[in-house]
């Protein structure tokens, strides 16, 4: 059996990115910077031998997986199982909102104003990364994302505390590769 080789990369910078606010599944386009985000993403992953492009469906992220599988010569897959998680009424509010943080450890609990608890968000990512892997098996794959969800496929992966979950940050246009053999 060969190896399955994962890449995982976060979308370029946002204007609430600047703003240090949660974009949540808010649809927020890429800033000029995150553009050129992307394509320094795409010139460092060029000789990975990528084979398929894997994105959440919400423009930050699709806008960056274009860029990068116009350089690799591959058209990305839009699922909607690779969205951030949906913060609800706290979408648009500072990522160093007290009651952000709070919930952001309670994993449980749901987000409110219909939005989901990070075990949701986890089912989801997980469920995708179920399918896709049985589907990829030996393959190298690209999958481009967003924060929250970053640290879903880091800890489907590999072992994490609490404490190292929470802490676990993908800076934008950043990659962090996984391997299955």
């Amino acid at each position: 059996m060969s190896k399955t080789t994962v890449y995982s990369a976060r979308h370029g910078e946002t204007e609430f990115n600047v703003q240090f606010c949660l974009c949540g599944q808010l649809d927020i386009p890429l800033t000029k910077k995150g553009e050129e985000q992307a394509d320094i993403l795409a010139q460092s992953l060029k000789d990975k031998g990528i084979e398929k492009i894997f994105c959440s469906d919400l423009t930050r992220a699709l806008v960056t997986a274009r860029i990068v599988g116009r350089e690799l010569g591959l058209e990305p897959i839009p699922d909607a199982r690779l969205r951030e998680t949906n913060f609800g009424a706290m979408e648009r509010c500072r990522r160093d909102d007290p009651e952000y943080l709070r919930r952001g450890s309670a994993f449980a609990e749901r987000f409110p104003g219909g939005g989901e608890s990070i075990l949701q968000s986890a089912h989801r990512v997980y469920g995708f990364l179920d399918e896709i892997l049985s589907k990829c098996e030996g393959r190298t794959i690209l999958l481009v994302s967003h924060g929250w969800t970053n640290k879903m496929i880091a800890s489907y992966f590999r072992d994490l505390s609490n404490e190292e979950f929470g802490e676990f940050v993908l800076p934008n246009c950043a990659f962090a590769k996984y391997e299955i053999k």
